[in-house]
């Protein structure tokens, strides 16, 4: 931003600021939203109350003026108050779980999840429609196990050096 500054001037500077903030607080909004909606449903499934009935018969906005407004604000508290605690206690937190989510995120999401969920899958089903499935990753089991050894170590050392942190940071 100071290199800008200095070409651009205080205009260029404000206008990089102003869409930083825009980025960070939309994609706060779209993941607080989300994250509120995913507590609403698990507190109607652990209340035994059937989301999924109700979801076929109404509209999205139908479904959000169905919550409780209790049901919604006790979704909120748990969505919302533990990350403000966190970076209240941690205010250099957020840019050291950016930097974490890319690696780790990115290694569990597209490495070890998928090596799980078809070493499950060949396991469970053996019928000969799976095995002659097209673009089925060649190798079998030992290519299924290499990947989710690879991500596996790439992501441990991590794991491990993130509760060094924390448990720095809480002494």
């Amino acid at each position: 931003i100071s290199v800008l500054g200095k070409t651009g001037g205080t205009t260029v500077t404000d206008l990089v600021e102003l869409f930083s903030i825009c980025a960070i607080g939309s994609s706060m909004a779209g993941a607080s939203v989300s994250l509120v909606d995913f507590f609403v449903d698990a507190i109607n499934l652990l209340l035994k109350d059937d989301p999924e009935s109700k979801t076929e018969e109404m509209s999205t906005v139908n479904k959000s003026n169905a919550v409780g407004a209790g049901t919604r604000t006790i979704a909120a508290v748990f969505a919302l108050v533990p990350p403000v605690l966190i970076s209240y206690a941690f205010p250099d937190v957020f840019l050291t779980a950016l930097e974490e989510a890319g690696l780790l995120g990115g290694v569990s999401l597209y490495g070890i999840l998928p090596a799980l969920c078809l070493l499950s899958l060949r396991s469970a089903d053996n019928s000969s429609e799976t095995k002659a499935m097209p673009g089925r990753l060649g190798g079998g089991k030992a290519t299924l196990f290499a990947l989710l050894t690879i991500s596996s170590a790439l992501v441990l050392p991590e794991i491990v050096h993130v509760g060094r942190v924390v448990a720095e940071k809480l002494h």
